[in-house]
Parts: structure tokens; C-alpha cells; sequence
């Protein structure tokens, strides 16, 4: 599906705060898609000025000065022993989906982690959000495990499928023989 004209993509500033937790919230809102469901703008601030310094800014799909839709890949700590994962984090409002956004806003953000030297992303998503499933799937992500009933709001729970990407597929771990196996 073709992303409308006026839709346009770039990388986030201090500046488009208000507006990005606008629509942070409006997909919130719904529930069922993000895990986040309430959190200030106070909270969002260092967040985002955090993500804006590093060669990974968030990006953002904007009609006018509305943010219709959003993506960042943030790296781990490599004192950690976790700076080649970084982790994704993305949304789409309602009215705005299905129109492609989701998947430019995927293939930049993926396109800057590779420049940056990210050898894998991971991310959870609700498996009911078929949808972000299908998207993901399409880009090569694969299930790495499944949390079953890991999230209990409103009394419906949701299991939460945990995903990743290696971009250096070299680097990306082979299947193990099963045990007993003959090797030759």
C-alpha cells in the first residue's frame, strides 16, 4: 500500500516532543497494541533527548506537524555486554494504518541500526496484534519465545511473543544438531 502524500519522514527533534506523545497516547489509549499506558511528558523527555543524541534518532511520520506514527531502535549498554542488541519500539494511530507507514518507518530505523554497527534487534510484540506480527515477519524477524499470559489488563490476558533480527545474518546463530545426532 502506497503511504499518501502528504505523509512525510524524518528523524525526531527536542522540538516535536508535545506532538510525538500525542501520539504515544493515542495508541495507548487503545490498550492492546503497546505496553505503555500511562506516562507523562516529563517521563518522555529524557527518553527522547537520550535517543536523539545517538547516530539511531527515533523516527517519525508526520502530516503537517502531527506525528501520525513513530520508530526508534534503542542500543544496549556495550559496558553491559549488550551493545551489538539494540531494541525496538514503534507505533502507528488507528487512522493512519495500513497505508504503509508502519513499514517505511521499520525499514529506515533498521536501515540506521545496520550504519550503526547494531548486529541484532529484538522486540516484543502482542501476537494478537497480527497485524505488527505479519510486518515483522516481513522484514525477517523470528520468534525467539513466547511468554504465555504475561500481561493481565482488564482482566483479558496476553501472551507476549519476544522477536529478533539478525542484520549480519553470518552472526546469527545456527540451529543445534538434536541431541544423539550423527556427526560426519
Amino acid at each position: 500500500m502506497q503511504v499518501q502524500s502528504q505523509v512525510h519522514f524524518r528523524s525526531a527533534l527536542l522540538s516535536d516532543i508535545e506532538a510525538l506523545f500525542a501520539a504515544i497516547n493515542s495508541v495507548a489509549a487503545e490498550k492492546w497494541y503497546i505496553g505503555t499506558v500511562a506516562f507523562s511528558l516529563e517521563e518522555l523527555r529524557p527518553h527522547l533527548e537520550k535517543l536523539i543524541a545517538t547516530p539511531m534518532p527515533p523516527v517519525l511520520a508526520l502530516d503537517g506537524e502531527t506525528v501520525v506514527g513513530w520508530c526508534d531502535i534503542m542500543a544496549g549498554k556495550a559496558a553491559n555486554g549488550f551493545g551489538h542488541v539494540g531494541r525496538l519500539g514503534m507505533g502507528v494511530r488507528r487512522e493512519w494504518r495500513r497505508r504503509g507507514i508502519g513499514r517505511q518507518l521499520l525499514e529506515t530505523c533498521l536501515r540506521q541500526a545496520s550504519k550503526a554497527g547494531l548486529e541484532k534487534v529484538e522486540l516484543e510484540v502482542y501476537p494478537d496484534n497480527q497485524s505488527a506480527v505479519l510486518l515483522y515477519r516481513h522484514f525477517g524477524f523470528v520468534e525467539e519465545g513466547l511468554r504465555r499470559q504475561a500481561r493481565k489488563l482488564d482482566g483479558r490476558y496476553q501472551d507476549i511473543e519476544h522477536m529478533a533480527l539478525w542484520l549480519r545474518p553470518a552472526q546469527a546463530p545456527q540451529a543445534e544438531e538434536p541431541a544423539g545426532a550423527l556427526v560426519g
